[in-house]
């Protein structure tokens, strides 16, 4: 692997780890998908944007979340929240 390979890849890991030790955007994170009936992984991958922290699973974007001081760690679905995150519905037999 190149040194440029290596030297993103430890980038793109300690972005990661201050996004997933960051106490605030974990409340907002968790007040979220509490009210919405979500359930979050532990496996989750947070990535950096310009004013947002995208949450992904398996290379796909499930929330996008807004960086103070534009948005106070709001939060939006993706097309795959539904299908990532909604728990299944126990079936009546």
């Amino acid at each position: 692997m190149s040194v440029q390979a290596e030297n993103d890849k430890a980038m793109k890991k300690a972005f990661h780890d201050e996004y997933k030790n960051n106490k605030d955007m974990q409340k907002a994170v968790r007040d979220y998908t509490s009210k919405h009936g979500l359930l979050l992984p532990s496996g989750v991958r947070y990535a950096p944007g310009i004013d947002c922290v995208g949450v992904f699973i398996d290379d796909k974007p499930i929330f996008i979340i807004g960086l103070p001081p534009v948005s106070n760690y709001s939060i939006d679905e993706t097309e795959y929240t539904n299908t990532y995150l909604r728990p299944n519905l126990p079936i009546a037999v």
